[in-house]
């Protein structure tokens, strides 16, 4: 079963590199522009936290997170293929439920699809939304466990600001492991957020224009 899901990994990686390369060169124009590192990278930072099963409940781990990413993609604005992490640290503090206090860390390599809100530095969308997966180690009660994750969320602008909520589920590989379920709220940082809300609007008053 775990040799299934790593093999599973590695295939939706290649196959979103495979599409990501196709993207690219269906649109040859788009190709003569150089591969700009800072156009490229994208990163947020927030809070959350990863929920693991003890006992009859769930018991949560607070966390500090910074999810940068790399888009492989520059042909769409409204879409990419990105490498990236999100590293995160927390703290778990003694409860009823659990009383050992322990820190927690997780540093997963992710690979995802972007759609729409964020997918690129020229997005023209205020919604989108991502699915991926890839592999982590993970620090939990002073051992490193490691195994497939998978994670999804959607992105906006709330009130100004562009905002991600992410999920993601770590699969335990041995019994004596627990799995976890992580939510994080992120805001995601760039000197182009200002520029592309003009080119949303832009975008809506065009579209109107030629209705």
């Amino acid at each position: 079963m775990i040799t299934k899901m790593k093999e599973l990994l590695l295939a939706f990686m290649l196959v979103g590199l495979s599409f990501s390369l196709f993207a690219q060169s269906g649109r040859k124009g788009d190709m003569k522009k150089p591969f700009v590192f800072s156009q490229q990278f994208k990163h947020s930072f927030g809070v959350g936290a990863s929920f693991y099963k003890y006992s009859d409940a769930y018991e949560p781990v607070y966390q500090l997170s910074y999810n940068p990413s790399l888009s492989l993609t520059h042909s769409w604005s409204d879409f990419s293929f990105s490498l990236g992490t999100q590293l995160s640290g927390g703290y778990h503090i003694s409860s009823n439920a659990d009383d050992s206090a322990f820190i927690y860390a997780d540093l997963p390599l992710l690979a995802e699809f972007n759609f729409g809100h964020n997918a690129s530095k020229d997005f023209y969308n205020d919604l989108g939304w991502f699915f991926g997966g890839g592999y982590t180690y993970h620090l939990l009660k002073e051992n490193w466990n490691h195994g497939p994750v998978v994670t999804f969320g959607v992105r906006g602008f709330v009130f100004g600001p562009s905002f991600t909520i992410r999920y993601s589920r770590y699969f335990a590989q041995q019994e004596k492991e627990v799995s976890l379920h992580t939510i994080t709220l992120l805001i995601n940082a760039g000197r182009y957020f200002e520029q592309v809300k003009l080119n949303n609007k832009l975008s809506r008053f065009s579209n109107g224009f030629r209705r």
